[in-house]
């Protein structure tokens, strides 16, 4: 497993690399670069936004940024669709020694990369804190757990991980490590990389005043489609990593959790509730799902 960090452990970064994936961003992209463009950190950065097939004028889009915001550059991803072969593409495109990845439809508070950057001198990985906001449906923030402020969050009751939207590593790190697993596609992605890390005895820690604004879905279509995305992407996980001692999903507790669905189904009659339930509900499709098609019991 992964050792406790040390402060100061590691050497202060010289320069941050900020790597935004982006597909498809051109409405919600520059929301994200003048969010960074007010970042307060003080020391050298640069900002890769790597464009994965895009239809509509993301590029364009982030050029017209150029003169806010260090060494920016748009990079082509499009030789395979995914947010990780663009995370890869940025990466291996990048200058700097840590990379720091952020997503095109979230919103960086000030102080944001000033934190990642203080935290990288303590760990080999890092994950920020998502603040979840939403813009016009109050209702949706019922809809998600919200992740815990204290620490980083825990999935599968096994090991820590670090959300991609707000995610720092050491770029030797990274490449020893093979980057992300384009694999993934929908979920469960970040939590592979990191727990990749943590097996190889890389550190990481958890930065709390690196606070990123996390976009949450309004709509029950997009809501829908992210969590059967988690839980198809968790049954990978129970795939790739069972024989590392993640905790198998017993027979018993899957059967607990279809039956408290079921008694569940009034809530759908509450706006309030009716998204939690359908969030909760496609999550289990997509471990069932996932789980027939990686053939791993992740109920």
């Amino acid at each position: 497993m992964g050792r406790e960090p040390l402060p100061s452990a590691l050497p202060a970064p010289e320069l941050l690399s900020v790597i935004i994936p982006a597909r498809d961003a051109a409405a919600l992209l520059p929301g994200q670069l003048a969010a960074l463009s007010r970042q307060d950190h003080t020391g050298s950065w640069e900002v890769i936004v790597a464009d994965n097939g895009s239809t509509d004028d993301t590029a364009a889009t982030a050029l017209r940024w150029a003169d806010r915001l260090p060494g920016l550059r748009v990079v082509a991803a499009s030789a395979r669709p995914g947010i990780n072969h663009a995370r890869n593409i940025g990466a291996v495109t990048a200058r700097g020694d840590v990379l720091v990845f952020c997503d095109a439809d979230d919103t960086a508070t000030p102080g944001w990369l000033r934190a990642m950057a203080r935290a990288a001198g303590t760990a080999h990985l890092v994950g920020g804190y998502p603040a979840p906001y939403t813009t016009a449906n109050h209702h949706a923030r019922s809809w998600r757990t919200p992740q815990p402020r204290d620490r980083l969050p825990v999935a599968l009751d096994y090991l820590p991980f670090a959300m991609g939207c707000s995610l720092g590593v050491r770029a030797d790190v990274y490449h020893a490590l093979g980057g992300f697993d384009e694999g993934y596609a929908g979920g469960g992605d970040e939590v592979e990389f990191c727990w990749r890390a943590l097996l190889a005895d890389y550190t990481l820690a958890y930065a709390p005043d690196a606070v990123m604004r996390y976009r949450l879905r309004e709509r029950l279509g997009p809501l829908v489609r992210q969590a059967y995305g988690y839980g198809v992407g968790d049954a990978r996980l129970m795939r790739d990593f069972r024989v590392h001692g993640l905790p198998a999903v017993t027979p018993a507790e899957a059967a607990r959790t279809w039956l408290r669905l079921l008694r569940r189904l009034p809530e759908l009659a509450d706006r309030e509730q009716a998204g939690r339930w359908c969030f909760d509900t496609a999550f289990r499709v997509g471990r069932l799902n996932g789980s027939i098609r990686h053939w791993v019991p992740c109920l």
